[in-house]
């Protein structure tokens, strides 16, 4: 990594610690916490490269992690109890692969730039709210459904209504916050290659 990569990787590593343990970075909802974590990960990612992505999605995971300890949200709260490490399989793994995606989409969408930021923001988004709750459905989804008595396929009916719920809005946030700023990174010469 270049001494550049380096420096982004540690201030937005910052930035995500920052809101991690003030807990700015999470907007509680009923049952899962949204999040804005994920911005400075895309944002390392397009400006950065794929590894300062995953630097700081790992740093985004990591503090998601800590959080499901300290003050979980209802479904975190069950995988938090019935296993830790799929608790921090499912915090952790799914934000450093958003530092992979987010670079590759950006890499190889060839649209105006502005729109290329904002599909990247918006798609990384939606894949990371999908990886998310894909991974707690796969991991600890059958004893959740177990526990609470229900179908399996209740479980994944609720990850979809979580997905549209708390996955549209992040996006459109996600969008509307990243393009800006990567539009501003871009111009002063910050630009992954």
């Amino acid at each position: 990594m270049s001494v550049r990569q380096l420096v982004v990787a540690a201030l937005l590593s910052a930035i995500t610690i920052f809101l991690g343990m003030t807990g700015y970075g999470f907007i509680p909802l009923i049952i899962m916490n949204a999040t804005i974590l994920h911005i400075p990960t895309i944002i390392g990612s397009i400006t950065a490269g794929r590894r300062v992505g995953m630097i700081v999605g790992f740093m985004f995971g990591v503090f998601s992690f800590v959080r499901t300890l300290q003050a979980p949200s209802a479904l975190m709260l069950f995988a938090v109890q019935y296993n830790v490490v799929a608790d921090a399989v499912i915090c952790i793994v799914p934000r450093i692969l958003i530092g992979v995606i987010a670079y590759e989409l950006y890499k190889h969408l060839k649209l105006r730039e502005p729109v290329r930021v904002a599909t990247t923001a918006v798609a990384t988004t939606i894949c990371h709210t999908v990886l998310f709750l894909g991974s707690f459905t796969a991991l600890v989804g059958v004893p959740y459904a177990e526990a609470q008595g229900i179908p399996f396929m209740n479980v994944i009916n609720i990850m979809a209504g979580i997905t549209v719920v708390n996955g549209i809005p992040e996006a459109i946030v996600s969008g509307l916050i990243v393009t800006p700023i990567v539009m501003a990174l871009h111009r002063a010469g910050l630009k992954a290659n």
